[in-house]
């Protein structure tokens, strides 16, 4: 990749499992493994103290004093940091290097996300060094909504703001296409695009033939109730940890590999399921329905009803992201083997499967 460069970026987060899910203790910190106990997660080491000055004076205009830094995060794709500065404007960043395919998250900021309308944060600058793509972004502080709880008046204002979110992009669909940067994941396209990673899942002998089948006739059952839902930009990824809140304004991050165009359904789903990233913002669940519902102008029992689907199709993306993982040689997650968390997935899917269909 190209030096240093006038480009943008957000954060993300992998290993995203729900606590019902047939699986080993994921929720917590018990048995997580360190980088570097799996060879394939040491991925990424920081770029050098010399060429961070150098983008921060690029950013800047001038030489710059680094006042402190924070580490946010460090994963097997990315490096994240908070870093402060004496006498700069903004007084602190959010400094975050990621590997491919993270870096879509640049081409996300800079061709698909629109401040005012996807409530993201704003990418300054990016630049590389090797296949390292490093984003300078905006810093919206630390109220996270998973730790802060929220309220049923954050719950509506969230349901209000996604969809209208939502209703902007559905318009822009065919624009945002033709830039080749999101997936489309319609539902007429579920059984080839669970086809294709099942198939990989079974010449790595990680699935019989049986759940094979299974999975397929998951995808079957998912499409049809979806099959009358609009499309448009999702975040695919969204849970409360990645709301933050600013005083009277609401911020998504972490725009990522997991975004696509789909069914918006899929992010209410999430952020409203029983899951560990959600923090307990789910007991809000039925004011952020109730408020997506008026703005959008739908039915809420509609609604209601396909929610089940669109969450068994989330968790339908986070098995193809551990079959990407696996493709690119990494054997490992933060939380345990991948081959491992895999066949919890393919479970819980089966789990899911029978529910929707009896």
């Amino acid at each position: 990749m190209p030096e240093p460069t006038a480009k943008p970026m957000p954060e993300s987060t992998p290993d995203s499992t729900p606590k019902s899910a047939a699986e080993p203790n994921l929720d917590s910190n018990q048995g997580q493994l360190a980088l570097g106990e799996d060879g394939s997660l040491d991925l990424l080491t920081p770029v050098g103290e010399e060429r961070l000055t150098s983008w921060l004076q690029e950013f800047y205009g001038k030489a710059v004093t680094v006042k402190s830094r924070e580490l946010l995060r460090h994963r097997d794709l990315s490096y994240v940091e908070r870093i402060e500065l004496e006498d700069a404007l903004p007084q602190s960043l959010i400094y975050k290097l990621v590997l491919p395919p993270w870096d879509v998250e640049q081409d996300l900021h800079e061709r698909i996300l629109i401040p005012s309308i996807s409530n993201s944060p704003q990418l300054f600058m990016a630049a590389h060094q090797g296949q390292v793509t490093a984003m300078f972004m905006e810093d919206l502080g630390r109220e996270a909504l998973d730790r802060s709880g929220g309220s049923p008046e954050i719950a509506r204002r969230i349901g209000e703001e996604l969809a209208k979110t939502h209703r902007s992009y559905s318009y822009r669909t065919d624009e945002l296409m033709q830039l080749g940067i999101l997936r489309c994941l319609s539902p007429i396209d579920y059984e080839t695009f669970v086809s294709t990673f099942a198939e990989k899942l079974a010449n790595w002998q990680l699935i019989s033939d049986e759940e094979k089948t299974l999975l397929l006739k998951l995808a079957n059952v998912l499409a049809k109730p979806l099959a009358g839902e609009t499309i448009s930009l999702v975040h695919g990824d969204l849970y409360a940890e990645n709301i933050i809140l600013r005083g009277q304004r609401l911020f998504i991050i972490d725009w990522s590999w997991f975004t696509a165009l789909g069914v918006p359904l899929m992010d209410i789903a999430t952020l409203t399921m029983a899951h560990h990233k959600n923090g307990g913002f789910e007991r809000y669940r039925n004011e952020l329905i109730e408020s997506y519902c008026f703005e959008s102008g739908r039915q809420e029992k509609d609604v209601v009803a396909t929610l089940p689907y669109a969450e068994a199709l989330s968790r339908v993306l986070f098995l193809d992201w551990l079959v990407e993982r696996k493709s690119r040689g990494i054997e490992g997650t933060t939380v345990g083997p991948v081959d491992q968390l895999i066949k919890a997935v393919v479970n819980e899917l089966i789990s899911r499967l029978h529910q929707l269909s009896a």
